[in-house]
């Protein structure tokens, strides 16, 4: 009966620690200044494959299928009211998603732009895309972009493959210590069992 008890309170106390660590987001850096330039107003960045010799590419077509957003950090949030996202590829050339800076500017975070709601036709065998923020209150260098990165989850580091989510150094800490506890808590458990 002891030993079943202590197997339950160690299975109970790794279970613990494991719902305690951060859930790792994978995110791919983009470059902060866009390489793909319209217009003062519209500018943005392209996937590997878009052929194009004047804007360079910015991202693995195949990460680019993989991301849920595609975040923009600023240091406040921009004053004009209207900005879009647009995608272009060969699917639809001119894919134009009209939003409103309240719909994507997030505390702490920034510009946070949620693909599953903006329009996103693309061939996934096609890897020709081109993706551009376009805001006209004062022209797309007012927003002062300092960081850009695309994310299969909300809080990704921006640092390219398998930065933790929000707060990476505190989760990374606090996923230690419920380690250190579980672990802890399962020998003060084994030798009170044994005493």
């Amino acid at each position: 009966m002891k030993r079943k008890a202590v197997l339950t309170l160690a299975m109970a106390a790794v279970l613990v620690a494991m719902l305690a660590v951060p859930v790792f987001a994978a995110t791919w850096s983009l470059p902060a200044k866009p390489v793909a330039v319209n217009n003062d107003n519209q500018k943005g960045w392209a996937t590997e494959g878009f052929e194009d010799e004047d804007t360079p590419s910015s991202v693995a077509f195949d990460d680019f299928k993989k991301a849920k957003f595609l975040v923009l950090e600023v240091p406040a949030k921009p004053e004009g009211g209207g900005i879009q996202f647009v995608l272009q590829s060969p699917a639809d050339w001119w894919q134009q998603t009209d939003l409103q800076v309240d719909d994507v500017y997030r505390d702490g975070v920034g510009l946070v732009f949620d693909f599953s709601k903006v329009k996103m036709n693309f061939d996934a065998d096609d890897p020709r895309c081109k993706f551009l923020v376009c805001y006209y209150d004062g022209g797309w260098d007012a927003m002062g972009v300092t960081k850009a990165y695309l994310t299969d989850s909300l809080g990704g580091g921006g640092g390219g493959g398998g930065s933790a989510k929000t707060g990476d150094s505190t989760m990374i800490v606090l996923a230690i210590a419920a380690f250190a506890l579980a672990a802890c808590a399962t020998v003060f458990v084994v030798r009170k069992v044994k005493a």
